[in-house]
């Protein structure tokens, strides 16, 4: 084999080692995940108000059992990915609390963006333990990812949940003691499940389902007549309600969508009640408004 020839065989293959080398201590640096604790302790807050925002990632909240701290959070997240932020302060009595997981810019790796790449849910993931005994607001919005929202003792007096594309589970298994005044559910390609509707001591509901899918559980005990209004524009709305409650529906649909009342009559133009309307001690008003998407109603025990 000629000299030359062969000093280029050398450097190709010191060229490919040094290539390859940096190319796992790169993407290894990019999967290096990490695990925080934050620990805000109880000093005397009456309320607390509460914002989330997570891109791309996993949330799970619930109850931290006691009154000691106002947040025992656990977050495991990619440092080449994600840096997490938590941010708290107190006005007079009341605490603010925001958490934020905000993205690192990764996309000069081979001109690709890792933004959108649901891959890198589990580079990101909040574990989420708050207060039980002071009245809280909570803004919480998810992009793409995964939520489980467990509210059972957790004195919630405002819900606000903006899910995005992201698959969502809420729930209440006990009754909430604080009242809500409006809960707000927004779905744009995501799918959420709610659960214990009835638990959640609210005044009103406001629902939008984009093309994802959206089911609603009223299980639980209502302290009071609720009303609500439902929008769907191409997704689907499931509703279960337990047969002890008596429901108004006032229906706004074009003729490509489609609703299933079953167990309701209609007492006035696009005016439906159920059957057991003047039985009934508890009862629950909606405005329906579907454009191409669905709404059904199915009667529980």
């Amino acid at each position: 084999m000629p000299y030359e020839h062969l000093r280029f065989v050398r450097f190709t293959m010191k060229s490919g080692i040094v290539i390859c080398l940096s190319l796992f201590l790169t993407f290894s640096f990019a999967d290096e995940r990490v695990t925080e604790q934050h620990d805000i302790p109880y000093k005397g807050e009456e309320e607390l108000d509460v914002g989330i925002e997570i891109g791309l990632g996993k949330l799970e909240l619930k109850s931290n059992g006691g009154g000691k701290y106002i947040m025992q959070s656990e977050i495991t997240y990619s440092k080449a990915l994600y840096k997490p932020e938590v941010v708290y302060k107190t006005v007079g009595k009341r605490g603010k609390l925001r958490l934020i997981s905000k993205q690192i810019d990764k996309s000069r790796f081979w001109g690709h963006s890792k933004k959108s790449s649901s891959a890198n849910v589990k580079n990101n993931y909040w574990q989420v333990a708050m207060i039980e005994t002071i009245p809280t607001a909570y803004n919480i919005d998810l992009g793409l990812g995964k939520g489980i929202l467990d509210f059972t003792n957790l004195k919630v007096n405002n819900l606000s949940l903006a899910c995005g594309l992201s698959d969502v589970v809420v729930e209440f298994t006990k009754s909430n003691k604080e009242r809500i005044r409006t809960l707000v559910i927004e779905t744009g390609l995501g799918n959420v499940e709610a659960y214990g509707l009835g638990y959640a001591n609210m005044d009103r509901f406001d629902v939008e389902c984009g093309l994802g899918s959206t089911n609603l559980r009223f299980d639980g005990d209502l302290n009071r007549d609720v009303k609500g209004r439902i929008t769907v524009g191409l997704g689907s709305v499931d509703i279960e309600i337990p047969e002890k409650y008596a429901v108004q529906i006032e229906a706004e649909s074009s003729f490509l969508s489609s609703m299933n009342f079953r167990g309701f009559r209609e007492i006035e133009e696009n005016i439906y009640r159920s059957k057991n309307w003047k039985s009934a001690k508890k009862r629950i008003y909606m405005i329906v408004e579907v454009g191409l998407g669905s709404v059904d109603i199915e009667w529980i025990d």
